[in-house]
């Protein structure tokens, strides 16, 4: 009878665990966005005989369980520390880089077919738009994210998925000179702060050093780093790379530049839903997402005129956030920037294009990014 006992208890005890982890999860107050990690957690799916007939229903479930488990955070910490100590390289995605560094892996992550898909379409796009503008101003710009330049950073022996290939094939793709490559020019700063140490995104010197590259590659005189004056506004930024690991590093500082020549600058958000006359939202940097102090974060669409733009000049960019640092600098040369995110943005770009006066376009993306965006079908649109 105690050796029926004993081999029942180990079961009694997990069943006794999973029954009060589903009361802790049908009790406590569904989390809605999870502040850490910089996302919009998995509601309750809703439940019918064509969701569970067709799986939909299961999966669902799955995702809102591992959303809404009871100190996610905790146990994210807690599995980091364990693969840690069993001589891991990479947990969930990250790199443990050389001095603290965290850097965002994406190998294994990436669709082919949805990468080559996303690079003829880019193909195409630029093509209608050199036709259109000329190909002095149309540029294409895929920056890399920091595991294809950081070498000096990654884990001995450590690789990411080949973005030098990528961005071979897209040069490839695009009108002659209508495609710049960063990545010589990101390898040749690789030991100044060009990417965070805790984050996905370039910094602003990284921005800056693309944004020279660009100005130049379409006749334009790019302002120099003395032309602007640099401040810290934030110096406890921990960025997405942290959330999924969610360890003790030291945090990023965020550096704004801000030009030392007279500017002045309105900014319209989503066609009229709100307006302003700073390029960044001081109210970010009160929170975790602070990278959205540039711009105030993601939008379907901002239109910003600049005092200091050439008059009747009109700049499209096509982005992904890696644009949101990019843009303070580019609208010094324009009238009018308009800038688009094709997650939220509904029309065609090229109707959009045929519909609007714009004497230039940039297509701005992370090449990871770019290549696992699934909303770059609406470019040839």
């Amino acid at each position: 009878m105690k050796e029926k006992l004993a081999a029942w208890l180990p079961i009694g005890v997990f069943l006794c665990l999973i029954a009060l982890l589903s009361a802790w999860n049908l009790l406590r107050p569904t989390r809605t966005f999870s502040e850490n990690e910089n996302r919009v957690l998995t509601q309750f799916p809703e439940l019918s005989v064509e969701s569970v007939l067709e799986g939909t229903f299961s999966e669902k479930y799955e995702e809102y369980l591992a959303d809404q488990f009871p100190m996610r955070d905790s146990w994210i910490s807690l599995k980091t520390r364990t693969e840690l100590l069993l001589g891991k390289k990479d947990i969930n995605n990250v790199f443990f880089g050389k001095n603290g560094w965290l850097i965002d892996k994406y190998k294994g992550t990436l669709s082919e077919e949805r990468t080559q898909a996303n690079l003829e379409r880019l193909g195409s796009f630029m093509q209608f738009a050199a036709e259109k503008l000329g190909s002095d101003h149309v540029r294409a710009m895929l920056v890399p994210t920091a595991s294809g330049v950081l070498d000096n950073r990654m884990p001995a022996f450590a690789s990411d998925f080949d973005q030098a290939a990528l961005l071979e094939k897209a040069a490839a793709l695009c009108p002659d000179d209508t495609f710049l490559n960063l990545l010589p020019l990101l390898q040749e700063h690789k030991k100044e702060p060009i990417y965070y140490r805790t984050d996905h995104h370039w910094t602003t010197l990284g921005a800056f050093y693309g944004y020279t590259a660009w100005a130049e590659s379409i006749g334009l005189t790019p302002y120099g780093r003395e032309d602007f004056s640099e401040e810290t506004v934030a110096d406890d930024f921990y960025g997405t790379t942290h959330s999924k690991i969610n360890l003790p590093v030291y945090p990023d500082s965020i550096i704004r530049y801000t030009p030392r020549f007279p500017a002045a600058y309105h900014l319209i958000f989503n066609l009229g839903e709100k307006e302003s006359d700073s390029l960044y939202d001081e109210s970010k940097l009160e929170g975790k997402d602070k990278y959205s102090y540039f711009l105030g974060g993601n939008n379907p669409i901002v239109t910003i005129t600049s005092s200091t733009g050439e008059k009747g000049r009109r700049l499209l960019i096509i982005k992904d956030s890696y644009s949101h640092c990019f843009a303070p600098f580019a609208v010094n040369h324009f009238e009018e920037t308009t800038l688009i995110d094709l997650r939220y943005f509904n029309l065609g770009v090229q109707t959009f294009l045929e519909q609007e006066d714009f004497t230039d376009v940039l297509v701005l993306y992370s090449t990871a990014n770019f290549a696992d965006d699934r909303n770059l079908n609406t470019l040839v649109k």
